[in-house]
């Protein structure tokens, strides 16, 4: 009976007791797309201090073991350590790689931010630690390229921030694992030059980005400014010169001490520093570093009073509607009456993202059910370290696309109608879009989605009463005297 059984052992949700290499699974923690993070003790040791076991879900998954190789290349007080690694034979022959690491008991940044409302000069010492994580990490010509609040861990027990999830971290001469013009991340903590290259080249097979130490500080800049202020920052509209050349106008977002008067005036300017449209104004990680440093000294938490107010919790539309507790986005910040809320976090990732979106639709039968999009990755237990081997971007999962399309006068008097998006695809003359499950509203194609708002955002859609309208860029040709780009 036992070895009939055996094979129904799934990587996904190992057992307490199960055996991995020298490790004992003691619980679940969490799982992402491409693995599953349980809490695990040594065999010969129950008692011993827990430790973060990562096994693959796909057999021989190779991300596995350039995450390993990447962890043994750096060492830093606030990068989980790396214990071991190894492969697990499920009984039915297959071979799953696996790492340990610290286990980390902390709290996501966003959401412990709003738990604990901290000061400016607590966010500034967090980012210095961040910074000076990263600075670790480039100084062996490695790089994180995945930056963002969800992989970042506040520890419980010090307060200090750890940077985690290595899975979409590149080495020197690492085999590129990731087909497309990007590397794995998540949209919208692209840096501008990142968008521009997508914008430029995504028709290029050959062309590949190659992201530099300047991406990961961006993305830290915009974590800094989503922590701080509870929105995306964005830079301006794309255009196109006569040469067929993409330009970016330049930061068009509020500066985060206009939306969050409680702010320092030197974390507002570090924050703008890492959010520079030229990588070069970025500087390096251990230069931020001692700026961010330089700025928790010279400031008290006196004088900077706490930075962010939990929002309270949302009242719900009817009786059937669950009244849920505030998420990690829920920050309450000073807006000037009228202000819009910005259309997009990064126009430059949406586009292209939108171009992706018609490349799977066109690409699919129209009976398919499910519509793969990248969404945010949720941790569901406390002191999760890692919920998976790779970011957002590189973490796609099975979305819901709506059965019906609606038209416009078959939307609720009520619901507001998402705005058109410059550069997006219109319906034609007869009021149709060029694929059939793109849905023609409001003089604008959008694909429907259901994802959570941080997924909407991150896709620049607009979210409406729990459905994302995510805009189609214009899929037109590019001029003949465009550019060539550089693989």
């Amino acid at each position: 009976m036992p070895s009939s059984q055996a094979p129904e052992l799934k990587p996904a949700l190992l057992p307490p007791g199960t055996v991995v290499g020298s490790w004992r699974v003691a619980a679940w923690a969490g799982r992402g797309v491409h693995g599953t993070v349980y809490r695990a003790v040594p065999v010969t040791d129950e008692h011993a201090e827990p430790t973060a076991l990562k096994l693959a879900l796909l057999p021989r998954d190779p991300r596995f073991a350039r995450e390993v190789e990447l962890l043994s290349r750096v060492r830093h007080a606030c990068i989980p350590r790396l214990r071991d690694s190894g492969i697990w034979q499920h009984p039915g022959g297959t071979l799953h790689p696996f790492l340990v690491m610290d286990w980390v008991d902390g709290t996501p940044l966003y959401e412990w931010a709003q738990q604990h409302t901290p000061s400016s000069q607590h966010v500034l010492r967090l980012l210095a630690q961040l910074a000076r994580a990263l600075q670790a990490v480039h100084a062996q010509g490695c790089l994180h390229r995945d930056v963002k609040g969800d992989n970042i861990l506040v520890r419980h027990s010090d307060g200090s921030a750890l940077l985690t999830d290595f899975g979409s971290g590149r080495f020197p001469d690492a085999a590129t694992l990731t087909p497309g013009t990007l590397p794995p991340g998540t949209p919208a903590y692209r840096s501008p030059e990142a968008c521009l290259f997508e914008l430029q080249c995504f028709r290029d097979p050959r062309a590949h980005y190659a992201a530099q130490p300047a991406d990961d500080l961006y993305s830290l800049g915009v974590t800094a400014y989503r922590l701080v202020t509870g929105e995306y920052p964005e830079f301006g509209d794309p255009s196109r010169d006569a040469s067929g050349t993409w330009h970016l106008e330049g930061f068009v977002s509020a500066a985060p001490l206009s939306l969050n008067p409680s702010l320092d005036p030197q974390l507002n300017a570090l924050i703008l520093r890492m959010l520079s449209m030229r990588p070069e104004q970025r500087g390096t990680a251990a230069e931020l570093a001692s700026a961010l440093e330089q700025a928790a000294q010279g400031s008290s938490p006196e004088s900077t009073p706490p930075c962010l107010v939990p929002e309270p919790p949302r009242t719900a539309k009817t009786p059937s509607t669950e009244v849920s507790t505030p998420t990690p986005d829920a920050l309450v910040r000073v807006t000037p009456p009228g202000r819009a809320q910005p259309w997009q976090s990064v126009f430059a990732a949406a586009a292209a993202l939108g171009v992706w979106i018609i490349w799977v639709y066109e690409s699919m039968p129209l009976n398919a059910p499910e519509l793969p999009t990248a969404v945010r990755h949720e941790a569901d237990a406390a002191g999760l370290e890692d919920g998976g081997t790779a970011g957002l971007g590189d973490e796609a999962v099975a979305s819901s696309v709506a059965p019906s399309v609606p038209s416009v006068s078959g939307e609720p008097a009520e619901s507001p109608l998402p705005e058109p998006k410059p550069g997006q695809t219109r319906p034609n003359a007869k009021g149709k879009c060029a694929h059939p499950r793109q849905v023609p509203l409001n003089g604008g194609c959008w694909v429907k989605l259901s994802v959570d708002r941080e997924g909407c955002e991150a896709l620049s859609g607009t979210l409406i009463e729990g459905t994302c309208y995510v805009p189609i860029a214009t899929h037109e040709r590019q001029p003949t005297s465009h550019p060539a780009c550089t693989p």
